[in-house]
């Protein structure tokens, strides 16, 4: 049960970390354009998507957010996560006890 518990946390984390890399993907879009408006017609017309690609795998290759860097920080969060909880639970518990006594 408590493996689901971490793989639960650490599925969270990995999502907060996509969100947060796709938002700064698209601020690099953004910066990348050549055109002052952010225009959608424009860049489906302008071969977006290999346009898209190589920017994702630019970074995801040479940035500090990495896949290979992601899936271990999720899963050492979602441990310490877990670990947080318990002991809280934990206490909780022990001062439910002692007021009932």
């Amino acid at each position: 049960m408590r493996w689901i518990r971490v793989l639960g946390f650490a599925t969270i984390y990995f999502l907060i970390y996509v969100i947060s890399f796709t938002v700064y993907f698209l601020y690099l879009i953004g910066s990348h354009m050549t055109v002052y408006s952010f225009d959608l017609t424009w860049l489906f017309y302008h071969d977006f998507p290999w346009f898209a690609l190589r920017i994702i795998f630019r970074e995801l290759a040479g940035g500090p957010l990495s896949l290979f860097i992601m899936i271990p920080c999720s899963f050492i969060l979602g441990f310490m996560t877990d670990w947080v909880f318990r002991i809280l639970k934990r206490r909780i518990q022990l001062r439910k006890r002692a007021q009932y006594e």
